[in-house]
Parts: structure tokens; C-alpha cells; sequence
């Protein structure tokens, strides 16, 4: 079962870990790539992981999905949808996710090595018992393809000026570590929309360009691919997502998408965590199709009281990548003394 890793020390860091995987021979991707959703709480350790789990399938079970609220009570939500124009009927539906999901698995297939620089603007904000603070943060953040003929996967880290890799940017500090967004849009992929359901919204402008905006839900069940929370014992708890996407109308490739957990999960404490991308084209020299990727990045997350916390802690992170381009090691040949 393809799923989203992540692990998070209170307090200190959310690491993410995944990858995702593509078949060249069926072109069929198989998922599981780094991306943001989740956060434990500090004795997680303490708790069984099928405790966790089922809890998390229960929650996941019940919940009620805000693509299934009116329209009204959506943009009283998400007030990015004030503008957008509703959709009268779902015919066009149809034709959005078949040629979003193959502009979806094209990305997939001509994605490169790519390096980019990125600056991090992290905040504790409001908390109680643990003073907020601000911390800015710049590094070269990577995108890599790796693969052996059957299968690619897709890594992502950061890298410093010397160009070692680090892994927990903020993690001293007390800061929320958050990281993989570059291929956040593989709910729309070919081979996973049967696992999520789709409304379309309507019609809107994003930065002059005419988008479809389309919800989705993964389904309670049928997902297979899930977020996972890792705690510092090793004990898990799996969920799922539901977003908002913003779909380009002449290109049919994302220019927003936004995500948040499909239920809240009280037993850990997670009540809300949103992450919303902005993406731009960028083309490369030796590319003929030009790739969208994050250019602006913004992940809040909300703790609530739990078993274990007598205080609320809320957490804002904004990413901004510029300067992208294709990432080549060099290596340096010493002659023989």
C-alpha cells in the first residue's frame, strides 16, 4: 500500500519521506512521495500503532468532506472561492479529469533533476505554555529522478551552500519542518482518481488565466494512498486528504491547489492542517515541455489540547522557490601527484 511518511518530534521538526514511482512500460505511476500534512503529539510513542490506526480509519469514516457543503458554507472555508463563478452542472467534470490527469502523469514522466533556491519563513504563532518566535531560513532545495529501467522514483531534500544535505531545517529551533511540494498533485493522476471523489465548482481567474476549480475527497476504503504519522516510538496513524485545485483552462496543469486532512484526529491532538501551493511555468533549455512548479508555498497547522497537551500551539511556515534549473553533479578528476 503506497503511503505518505512523516515523522515529527514535538516541539522540534516534521520530517517528511516518501516517494513516488513510475512504470515506463504500463504508464502507470505507482505513489508514495514527500509531502506535508501531519504533525504528532509528544508521548505519540506511548500509544499502540493499531490504536492509532483504527482510530484514524474511524475518524477518516465519519467525517463529513466540505465538497459536500453548499457552496456558501465552501467559501466561508476556503475565501479564496469568493470570486469563482459556480458551475451549473457536472458534464464538464468528466473531461477536466482526463486531461488534467494526463498533463498530471505527463509532469510525471518528463520531470528532471531540478535544484532551486528556497527561502523559509517559519512562525510559532499564539501558543500556550511555549513562547511564539520567527525564524527565516534560505537553501537549495532538490528535486531528484531516480530509476533502473522498470521503475523512476522521486526524491526530495535540501542542500546547503557546501552543498551537504540537511534534513532538519529548523528542527533546534522548535520550528515545524515541512517539506515535499513539488509533486503534490498526484491525487489527479490517472491510476489514483478512482480512489477519491470530484466536484466541479466552477469557473475563476487566477492571475488573469481562466481555471476550472475542482474539490476533491479521497474516498474512506478505497485510498490506498494515505498520509502516515510517525512518531518518535515508531507508532503510526494513517489518514487521508481532501483539496481544492485550480486548474489551468488552456493547459489544464494546476496553478493553486490546496489541501487539508480529510477529518480532524482528536486522539493525537491534530485539529487543522492546510497547505496551499501557487505554481508557475518554468522552462528548461533542454526540455521542450515546460514543467509547473511551486513558486510560493504556505502550510499552517493547528494543535488543539489532547491527552497528553494542556495547551493549543499553532504553527505557519512560507516557502518561496525561485530560480529553478537543472541539477548536474560534477565531479572533479585529481591527477597523480
Amino acid at each position: 500500500m503506497p503511503i505518505f511518511l512523516a515523522s515529527f518530534l514535538f516541539g522540534c521538526a516534521l520530517v517528511l519521506a516518501a516517494e513516488a514511482a513510475l512504470a515506463p512500460s504500463s504508464g502507470e505511476f505507482r505513489f508514495g512521495l514527500k509531502v506535508l500534512d501531519v504533525v504528532a503529539s509528544p508521548k505519540e510513542n506511548e500509544r499502540e500503532s493499531k490504536v492509532l490506526e483504527e482510530s484514524g480509519r474511524e475518524n477518516d469514516a465519519v467525517t463529513h468532506p466540505y465538497l459536500e457543503d453548499s457552496l456558501k458554507q465552501l467559501v466561508k472555508r476556503i475565501p479564496e472561492l469568493k470570486a469563482i463563478r459556480p458551475a451549473a452542472e457536472q458534464q464538464a467534470l468528466a473531461m477536466i479529469l482526463q486531461k488534467t490527469g494526463a498533463r498530471t502523469d505527463e509532469f510525471f514522466a518528463n520531470m528532471v533533476d531540478l535544484i532551486a533556491h528556497e527561502e523559509i519563513k517559519q512562525k510559532r504563532l499564539g501558543t500556550f505554555g511555549v513562547a511564539g518566535g520567527s525564524e527565516s531560513v534560505h537553501d537549495n532545495y532538490l528535486v531528484l529522478r531516480r530509476g533502473n529501467g522498470r521503475e523512476l522514483d522521486f526524491e526530495e531534500f535540501r542542500m546547503d551552500e557546501k552543498g551537504d544535505r540537511r534534513e532538519q531545517v529548523g528542527v533546534t529551533s522548535g520550528f515545524l519542518v515541512t517539506s515535499g511540494f513539488a509533486l503534490i498533485g498526484l491525487h489527479f493522476s490517472r491510476a489514483l482518481q478512482q480512489e477519491s471523489r470530484f466536484l466541479y465548482l466552477g469557473d475563476q481567474k487566477i492571475d488573469a488565466r481562466d481555471t476550472y476549480v475542482v474539490a476533491f475527497a479521497q474516498i474512506p476504503g478505497r485510498a490506498t494512498l494515505k498520509v502516515a504519522l510517525r512518531g518518535p516510538g515508531g507508532s503510526t496513524v494513517q489518514m487521508l486528504t481532501q483539496g481544492v485545485a485550480w486548474i489551468d483552462k488552456e493547459s489544464f496543469q494546476f496553478l493553486r491547489m490546496r489541501t487539508d486532512l480529510l477529518a480532524p484526529q482528536p486522539e493525537i491532538g491534530l485539529e487543522v492542517q492546510t497547505t496551499e501551493v501557487d505554481f508557475s511555468e518554468v522552462r528548461l533549455e533542454d526540455i521542450a515541455t515546460p514543467l509547473w512548479l511551486p513558486r510560493n508555498v504556505r502550510v499552517y497547522l493547528r494543535l488543539g489540547k489532547s491527552l497528553d497537551r494542556t495547551f493549543e500551539e499553532s504553527f505557519k511556515n512560507v516557502h518561496y522557490y525561485t530560480d529553478y534549473r537543472r541539477y548536474r553533479v560534477s565531479t572533479k578528476m585529481m591527477a597523480p601527484q
